[in-house]
């Protein structure tokens, strides 16, 4: 055979081959679009009807977005912690006190203080039974996670006639949102200029006193860790502290002519002076940027709590 004619063959036959090929794309790609007409059906997933779960959904998530986790999970935990569920019987009640007392204040106060709640209350509420203790020896109240999700621990000794036992789960609820707040909105501008030589890292869990607190301009040992701490701590123990018992700690002088060292007493005042200047700060703070004025808030909380 002449060689023009075998190059004109083999042309065409590439040309049969591509033909070939274009045709088997096509069927594939109609073949592939088919899926139009298959219909999904998505998994049914039916809301479980335990009485727990049945008021959370209604008081809670419906209400404010909030889901309550309380059924036992040790993703919750980190390597080397321990803890122990919530007793089933209380899941409830610790709900209510939740509403009661930490959400419906800010409900009840004013259209701008609800927004703020509503708007930042964590997505997922995670209720423990126990404190959690790590290995090291340390004991955790409660925490916040990413500013969406708070850890509530303790909650196996609730007692609303104890007051003390009322006020530490407040503080816990308070203090944890306000690290919600911050990490949206940032603390008030020089707050951590204030008390800055008075930080002390992990160094705070090492027998730190109140009264060394107080004289860092700090109200309690873990607020003297760092200015984020503080912040939290400080706006969380002035809404839930009883005003007398808050103030003669923290905001009113001591006569230091009564005091057998008055050095000590002399420190003590220097401390509460720098106190008030942050909370005037954190008040200023709230009320310019969430029109939400603090002194009504915690006069809201202390009229519900039940003793």
């Amino acid at each position: 055979m002449a060689l023009p004619q075998i190059l004109d063959d083999m042309k065409k036959f590439k040309k049969e081959i591509l033909s070939i090929l274009m045709t088997i794309g096509i069927l594939t790609f109609s073949a592939c679009s088919s899926s139009d007409d298959v219909d999904y059906t998505p998994p049914i997933i039916t809301p479980s009807d335990h009485p727990n779960d049945v008021y959370i959904r209604e008081n809670m998530l419906d209400k404010y977005g909030a889901a309550i986790r309380w059924r036992w999970d040790d993703r919750f935990l980190q390597k080397g912690q321990l803890a122990s569920a919530i007793d089933e019987d209380l899941v409830i009640p610790v709900t209510q006190l939740i509403e009661d007392l930490w959400i419906q204040p800010f409900i009840v106060l004013s259209d701008d203080s609800e927004a703020f709640i509503k708007r930042l209350i964590p997505k997922e509420i995670i209720y423990i039974g126990s404190y959690i203790y790590n290995d090291d020896g340390a004991r955790l109240a409660g925490f916040a996670d990413g500013g969406t999700r708070v850890s509530l621990l303790n909650l196996n000794a609730l007692d609303m006639s104890d007051r003390m036992w009322i006020e530490e789960q407040l503080i816990t609820m308070h203090h944890e949102f306000n690290h919600i707040v911050h990490q949206n909105h940032g603390i008030p501008s020089g707050f951590n200029t204030v008390s800055s030589n008075g930080y002390l890292g992990q160094g705070w869990n090492n027998g730190v006193s109140l009264s060394d607190a107080i004289i860092r301009g700090m109200v309690s040992a873990y607020g003297t860790s760092n200015e984020y701490e503080d912040f939290s701590e400080l706006v969380s123990r002035f809404l839930v502290q009883d005003e007398e018992t808050f103030n003669s700690l923290y905001l009113i002088d001591s006569d230091c002519s009564i005091f057998a060292d008055e050095v000590f007493c002399t420190d003590l005042n220097y401390g509460r002076e720098l106190i008030r200047q942050k909370l005037q700060m954190v008040k200023d703070f709230y009320l310019e940027n969430f029109n939400i004025n603090l002194n009504d808030l915690r006069d809201t909380i202390q009229s519900r709590m039940p003793i």
